[in-house]
């Protein structure tokens, strides 16, 4: 799912500049991951890369459903770990 500009760039700010991820099965819980990110690495290679993911893939793509996960999160992500 791509999600609009401006949906990314409110959950860009509602992150932090940080990744928002909480997965325990990547150790994250109860606190966020919190690595910092680069807003022009997105989807881009290098330090602070990051993608807008999507929470739940039923749901559509407005902000509740977008989180924003540096990329070894958004990884894992894909393969639901």
């Amino acid at each position: 799912m791509a999600f609009p500009e401006d949906v990314v760039e409110q959950a860009w700010k509602r992150a932090g500049g940080k990744c928002e991820c909480k997965r325990r099965e990547h150790k994250h819980v109860p606190v966020r991951c919190g690595k910092d990110l680069v807003y022009t690495n997105r989807g881009r290679e290098g330090q602070g890369r990051w993608e807008a993911h999507c929470v739940n893939p039923k749901f559509t793509d407005i902000l509740y459903n977008c989180e924003i996960l540096c990329a070894d999160c958004y990884k894992l992500s894909l393969y639901g770990q």
